[in-house]
């Protein structure tokens, strides 16, 4: 018994879940709100109708008094009962429509429509009975048409439904009772009203129950969406906060790189009145000991390097700890003194460009002993220089990209570096894959004839720079250089990385007489197997006319496309260490450094 008592009782939860599907807490009154809220605008829809039809049938059905005396008395009492039917019903309806119009609350929605609902249901089970007493008209239409527009038209709960119908039932067959005088008829009416009873209240039900249950859905939708909206503005209030400190961050380290170049550019100009006083300084011994502190802050460790202008030394900050390159020259004559003036621009002109394809200088200083020192950040790699192969286009014109990239950088500030060759360029596995360095015979250019006159460079037969890799109005002598001297430089160095091969003569007069003889011959003519587009943009570069070769930018803007059009990784991913601790591009291997067979006197292969 108990297991039979508990199945009727779980059937019995199944069918009401599924006539009355549960709802979530709250959501009762929100669908109360919105069943009375949609009754009430159908209500006021149909109304105007509903009244004007009140009036229409009271014109129609009301008896004159002429026409009285000419009716059968039995229509006439019908005609009668249909007209006060009527009007009763219009001056109900008529305040309950001014209830709606003037409360608009609410709770009398809630009230005021199963009223309307129940008024007219009674209005149509009283018109079905008042039909009785007509000597033609028997049937019971009027009713089964308010029950089927109450139950389809408006939604009403389950309770109210059984309640409203209920007593219309009830006022049906009492009025059905009362006034139908034939037995016969009236058990044949009576199935028809029960019946529609039946149906409507199924059909009040079933519109009832879609209702709950498409309410819900939206009920679950919503609340999804706001949860959805809720973790969305979460994530992005956590992306707006991280961008922000972010560029908070970025603000700071360009803020302090700033005053960095600030500091060395106002230490520069300091340390250049006091060249004359280092003069009379003791004499260079060329080279320090290990461990030696430069400014109670630089310790200088091994020889890295030699250059023109000094040795360089690996280091350590002591205030940061970072690994850092060491300059150092001595100034211990006048020669050395325009020594001292190159040395003193780079560190100017390193300051001043800022881009991570050129080497930062961190410091320059005179140290108590008369050594005068440059502090630039330490870069990881070789230059470029090793074997004899070429390399790929496709790498050719990234390593392009990148060193024009650095280069455009120079020249917004002013600076021509015109020194631009494969010792000058270290390649590394750190971005962008390559540093430009030695600006020591950098120049701002609009004040290049100045301060070459000043050292003494515009003296007759004087040359700056490296010849294999100069353009022809530096061979030629021109004092005033532009930025297209640098971009002649990069033509030279991607030509010879493509064929293998220099674009003249490998040995310093043949440079000389062959750039300013004419034109540099086109990479396809020594190997036909280079891109058209590729060897026209080198070409291009290499035009002995200024006014012709592109600026930095568009030419690395150009090989940078030609480059991403080939899917063609970023230079620090192609570069990886070589024997004897070269870098080259994965697979290939740079050509020769030309610079060093020039000094040796070789000629081109």
């Amino acid at each position: 018994m108990t297991d039979v008592a508990a199945g009727r009782t779980s059937w019995l939860a199944r069918a009401r879940s599924r006539f009355v599907p549960p709802l979530e807490a709250g959501d009762e009154a929100r669908l109360g709100r919105e069943i009375a809220d949609s009754n009430t605008r159908r209500l006021l829809l149909v109304a105007p109708v509903v009244l004007l039809g009140h009036v229409i049938h009271v014109a129609i059905y009301r008896v004159g008094a002429a026409e009285r005396a000419t009716l059968d008395p039995r229509l006439a009492a019908w005609r009668d009962a249909v007209t006060l039917l009527h009007e009763v019903t219009f001056l109900v309806g008529l305040a309950f429509l001014l209830a709606v119009l003037l409360t608009r609350r609410t709770a009398a929605e809630r009230v005021l429509t199963p009223a309307v609902a129940l008024v007219y249901l009674v209005h149509g089970a009283a018109t079905a009975g008042v039909d009785q007493l007509s000597p033609t008209v028997t049937g019971v239409a009027p009713f089964i048409a308010y029950c089927l527009f109450f139950a389809v038209f408006f939604t009403l709960r389950p309770v109210v439904s059984v309640a409203l119908y209920g007593v219309a039932g009830a006022v049906f067959f009492v009025a059905l009772a009362t006034m139908q005088p034939s037995a016969s008829v009236r058990l044949a009416l009576m199935p028809n009203g029960g019946s529609i009873v039946v149906v409507s209240l199924v059909l009040s039900w079933l519109f009832y129950a879609a209702r709950r249950r498409e309410f819900g859905q939206r009920a679950i939708i919503d609340r999804q969406r706001e949860s959805m909206a809720a973790l969305n503005l979460g994530l992005e209030k956590r992306v707006n906060d991280q961008v922000g400190e972010i560029t908070k961050r970025a603000a700071e380290v360009e803020q302090l790189n700033a005053q960095l170049h600030a500091q060395v550019r106002e230490r520069s100009i300091e340390l250049a009145l006091a060249l004359a006083k280092l003069s009379r300084g003791r004499a260079a011994d060329g080279s320090l000991q290990q461990g030696v502190v430069l400014g109670e802050r630089f310790e200088v460790g091994h020889v890295i390097g030699r250059g023109g202008m000094g040795m360089v030394y690996d280091g350590v900050d002591r205030t940061t700890g970072a690994s850092v390159a060491v300059k150092v020259i001595h100034a211990t004559s006048t020669h050395h003194l325009a020594v001292l003036q190159r040395f003193l621009r780079e560190a100017r002109a390193g300051a001043t460009v800022d881009h991570a394809a050129v080497v930062r200088v961190l410091h320059v200083d005179v140290d108590d002993d008369g050594l005068f020192y440059q502090v630039q950040e330490l870069v990881a790699g070789a230059p470029l220089r090793g074997g004899d192969h070429r390399w790929t286009a496709g790498a050719v014109a990234r390593f392009g990209a990148v060193l024009c990239e650095a280069l455009a950088a120079a020249h917004d500030r002013g600076i021509v570096h015109r020194d631009v060759k494969p010792s000058n360029v270290m390649l590394t596995r750190t971005a962008p894959g390559l540093k430009l360095l030695d600006f020591g015979i950098a120049q701002l250019y609009e004040d290049t004839q100045a301060s070459e006159d000043a050292e003494g460079a515009s003296r007759t037969g004087a040359i700056l720079g490296t010849p294999a890799f100069m353009s022809p109005e530096q061979l030629g002598g021109m004092r005033t250089v532009t930025p297209a001297t640098d971009v002649y430089a990069v033509g030279v160095i991607l030509f010879l990385l493509l064929t293998g091969k220099h674009p003249f003569e490998r040995t310093h007069q043949g440079v000389v007489m062959s750039q300013l003889g004419g034109p540099a011959p086109e990479a396809r003519s020594i190997l036909p197997s280079i891109p058209p587009r590729l060897s026209e943009l080198v070409a291009r570069a290499l035009e002995p006319s200024v006014a012709t070769r592109p600026a930095a930018r568009e030419l690395g803007l150009a090989l940078g496309l030609f480059a991403d059009e080939g899917d063609v990784p970023a230079l620090d991913a192609l570069i990886r260490l070589g024997p004897q601790g070269g870098v080259h591009p994965v697979g290939l291997a740079p050509i020769a450094d030309t610079d060093t067979q020039l000094s040796e006197g070789t000629t081109g292969r």
